[in-house]
């Protein structure tokens, strides 16, 4: 069987444009210009798992599909829904609070179970917030390559939640030296309008981001090969 020839056709690469050669009617693994992947093996169950996704939080480049995303940020948000509850149950929340006076009075936790339930639960949340940000975030970087869109709007958002917590921070600092202190500035002075609206402008702004985030991660991917690299659920063959 001889080999035939590569044959050049209009299909461009996607990142530097050099016309592309097709052998036996399949595109070649990679670009010859730039060296970007053409090609991807569809694989039966693409990877969506959370320990694939905890590997690669470190990886910025590629796509990453629906399912990948999904499985990852509704599993992490559920155990993070769940710490969020079980810490205002242990420390007798609102939630608590209209549970004891609408439903059933629950008593209160004895001391040393309560210090107990209350470590158990601060230390899981800190886990939580150790080991799922990152990944979380690099899956949503990958996410928007899949649907042809940059990095620039998650890192946006995330620069935007920082400076929010920065700032409201900031105020709870401000008002607890007040509080401390019997010569500072009334507390009420430090809350003006101003400064509120400062502090939690960009956490608005950083949630009307999200919201839109969340939308575009509803895409479908872009079949076959953008300028991020080949479609996992819909590769060129």
């Amino acid at each position: 069987m001889s080999d035939q020839a590569p044959i050049t056709t209009d299909l461009l690469c996607p990142r530097c444009s050099t016309k592309l050669p097709v052998t036996d009617d399949k595109l070649p693994e990679a670009c010859p210009g730039c060296g970007l992947l053409l090609r991807a093996h569809k694989q039966k169950a693409y990877n969506h798992n959370c320990a694939l996704v905890w590997k690669k939080a470190f990886v910025w480049r590629g796509r990453a599909p629906r399912r990948e995303f999904w499985g990852f940020a509704i599993i992490m948000g559920g155990i993070g829904l769940l710490l969020a509850l079980l810490l205002d149950i242990v420390c007798g929340g609102l939630l608590m609070s209209l549970f004891r006076e609408y439903v059933y009075p629950v008593p209160q936790l004895p001391e040393m179970l309560f210090c107990i339930l209350f470590a158990m639960v601060c230390a899981a949340i800190l886990l939580w917030l150790i080991f799922v940000p990152l990944p979380l975030f690099s899956v949503t970087v990958r996410r928007m390559h899949d649907v042809g869109h940059s990095m620039f709007l998650p890192l946006l958002t995330l620069l935007l939640f920082v400076g929010a917590g920065m700032g409201i921070g900031f105020l709870g600092v401000m008002c607890t030296f007040a509080l401390l202190s019997t010569s500072g500035p009334d507390s009420d002075a430090i809350f003006t309008t101003t400064r509120v609206i400062a502090a939690l402008a960009p956490a608005a702004l950083a949630a009307i981001f999200a919201l839109i985030i969340l939308m575009l991660c509803l895409m479908d991917s872009e079949r076959g090969t953008n300028k991020y690299g080949p479609s996992i659920k819909y590769p060129l063959e």
